[in-house]
This record gives structure tokens, C-alpha cells and sequence, in this order.
């Protein structure tokens, strides 16, 4: 488990060869848990900004689990979050609209860097994505106070509940 202290991605290689984000951390956030379980952990982590990655040792890790009942509680409630977010991602991907996949998007705060990675945490690409916020500014849904700076219009409501991790 490697906390990260800036923001990056956990690309894991897909079978088609290309990449497929599976998560994105911010600072304070682990990731490749499930190394601890696995003899060999075939993922990839990005750091998109100059970053600090601390590691820890899988044995020492396995015995405070085992002998720190506060540990072990800490870990999973850690991972219930971050699957939590894996569950939000999932509801978003099976959005078919561009366009409401984009505003579902927003409203769960997930534009956090540049157009191209958000439509790349939706699964669109980019181009799709600027016409679907094109399309959501016409309609009145997403203001754009500045250039690569969108946010949801304080009359919509989002598609679902706000959730945290991935």
C-alpha cells in the first residue's frame, strides 16, 4: 500500500493493451492494496504532478492486521470507501448519455484536472466530452466561468448520491 501524497492514477494495463483507470488518488490516499494478497501485482501508478510515495513492507503490514485489531478496522473501513467510489464509477460508466454522464460527473466533483482526464475517468473521450459540455452551457445546466472551468448551475440537481475515493 503506497499512500500518495499528490494526485495521480492507478492504471492498470487492460487486456486490449490499452490502460483503463481504475483509480485516482489524492494526497493522503493509498493504493495497490491488494498486493497484500497477491504474489504478483501487475498495475501501473502515474503520478501526474511531482509526488512523494511512501511504502510499506507486505509482512508488517499482514501482522498489524493480524495482531492490531484498531489496524485492521482502520483498513477496512479505508477500503469499504474507496469501493464505495469504485460502486459510484460503475453507476457513472453505465450512464449511456454523454451528456448526463458529463453532468453526473460534475456534479460529483470529478473535474479536478484537465478535460482530457475527466473523460478519461468517465470513459469518453475527449472530444465527446466537450461537446457534451458544450450542449449542458447551451442548456443551461453547467456554467463556465473560465476557460477549462466548469461547475453545475446552481438550478440542476445531480443524478445521484456524492461519494468519495477511486
Amino acid at each position: 500500500m503506497l499512500p500518495a501524497r499528490r494526485r495521480g492514477r492507478h492504471d492498470p494495463p487492460y487486456r486490449g493493451g490499452e490502460k483503463v483507470t481504475l483509480f485516482r488518488t489524492r494526497a493522503g490516499d493509498a493504493l495497490a492494496e491488494p498486493a497484500l494478497f497477491s504474489a504478483v501485482y501487475h498495475c501501473d501508478a502515474v503520478a501526474q504532478l511531482p509526488s512523494r510515495v511512501t511504502g510499506f513492507d507486505r509482512a508488517a503490514v499482514l501482522e498489524l492486521i493480524g495482531t492490531k485489531p484498531a489496524f485492521a478496522l482502520a483498513l477496512v473501513q479505508r477500503l469499504a470507501g474507496q469501493i464505495q467510489g469504485y460502486w459510484r464509477r460503475l453507476e457513472l460508466l453505465a450512464i449511456r448519455s454523454a451528456p448526463e454522464r458529463v453532468f453526473a460527473g460534475l456534479a460529483d466533483g470529478r473535474l479536478t484536472g484537465s478535460v482530457i482526464d475527466f473523460a478519461a475517468e468517465l470513459g469518453l473521450t475527449h472530444e465527446a466530452v466537450y461537446r457534451a459540455l458544450s450542449e449542458l452551457v447551451r442548456a443551461g445546466r453547467v456554467e463556465r466561468p473560465a476557460r477549462g472551468v466548469y461547475r453545475v448551475s446552481g438550478q440542476a440537481h445531480p443524478p445521484g448520491p456524492k461519494t468519495g475515493g477511486w
